[in-house]
């Protein structure tokens, strides 16, 4: 007996076209003998379209076109879209997908989803307050400073001087590298708050820090148990690990198993378990890291990793002797477990 997926993917955040491929791959690698599958596309203006998928495999230019599909729906019309649906699977990335929004949605209408509920999704997604509870958990982060009308102490001159160059600078809720920027001297700083300002109240600025880049993904499996998948070393040919490194074929190297000792890549999972828990994350996540005079810094915990084809998560759990369709199997059965445990508390 197969039951139906509902997979989602689009939205109005600047991962848009992400999603889409994330949701690609997805749509093609979920077992047919399992599962029927729905393809619901989220417009930037947040309407809801979708369409059943019973023949060939789309194509990314089919799941961008509206016309591919019935609807549009508004949140309040959207019954027809979730109509016999058992699971949705959020390949969504960024904002309204990955920040608790959409989850809040699909907990309004008893929908299980993949992945993180609304306050580990929504506190995740915020890398400001992210950082407020790695520190508060005992996890290493890098040097860091907020810039917006609440702290005017942290004028460009004073980030200059606390952080150097170069330095990194962030909207706390984006994600994929985008809305954000290195900054190599006081000009650039400027130029990159700037910028960045009309996306976000507050900005984060935070040294650079030297070392070896790595990212280790978390798994839940359907009986609750949490294990890290083997971690991923980062070595980007562009200055750092940014949007066209992550998502173009030879932009970056990523190495799977990291050649490092035991110990080392055994600490890099345990943070990540770590980070996953203290977050108070579900199904899975991805967190990134760098090492440094035997010091490794969180950098940011993603709750919907990507899921293309030149997507960490799926690489670490292929490393580990798993194939993709199981690890969509695994996000799934996670989901209906977490239902079912809900439920009965």
């Amino acid at each position: 007996m197969t039951i139906q997926v509902n997979v989602l993917f689009g939205g109005p955040s600047a991962e848009h076209e992400v999603s889409l491929n994330s949701a690609q791959g997805v749509i093609a690698n979920l077992s047919r003998d399992k599962y029927r599958i729905r393809a619901v596309f989220v417009s930037k203006n947040k309407e809801f379209y979708f369409r059943d998928i019973t023949g060939n495999i789309p194509e990314v230019s089919d799941l961008s076109n509206t016309a591919f599909y019935t609807g549009p729906f508004s949140a309040a019309t959207s019954g027809p879209v979730w109509e016999d649906c058992a699971v949705a699977f959020l390949a969504l990335h960024g904002t309204f997908g990955e920040d608790g929004v959409i989850q809040g949605f699909l907990d309004s209408l008893d929908i299980p989803y993949t992945g993180s509920g609304v306050m580990a999704s929504a506190v995740a997604m915020d890398k400001i307050i992210s950082k407020y509870i790695y520190i508060q958990s005992g996890l290493t982060v890098p040097p860091y400073s907020i810039f917006g009308q609440n702290h005017p102490q942290n004028t460009v001159n004073e980030l200059s001087r606390k952080h150097g160059f170069p330095c990194f600078v962030k909207c706390p809720q984006s994600g994929s590298s985008r809305l954000m920027g290195k900054a190599d001297s006081s000009d650039q700083l400027e130029e990159l708050l700037a910028e960045l300002q009309p996306h976000a109240s507050e900005i984060l600025v935070e040294s650079a820090i030297k070392g070896i880049e790595f990212s280790c993904g978390v798994l839940e499996n359907a009986d609750g148990t949490i294990t890290s998948l083997p971690p991923i070393e980062i070595r980007p040919r562009s200055t750092f690990f940014d949007y066209t490194a992550k998502y173009t074929d030879g932009a970056s190297e990523e190495i799977v198993p990291a050649p490092y000792p035991e110990e080392l890549l055994k600490r890099i999972g345990d943070i990540a378990i770590k980070s996953h828990q203290v977050l108070g994350c579900s199904g899975f996540s991805r967190t990134d890291m760098i090492y440094c005079n035997n010091e490794l810094y969180v950098l940011e915990t993603n709750t919907l990793p990507g899921l293309t084809r030149n997507s960490l998560l799926p690489k670490a759990y292929k490393a580990a002797g798993g194939t993709y369709t199981s690890l969509l199997d695994t996000f799934i059965e996670s989901a209906l477990h977490k239902k079912i445990y809900s439920s009965i508390i």
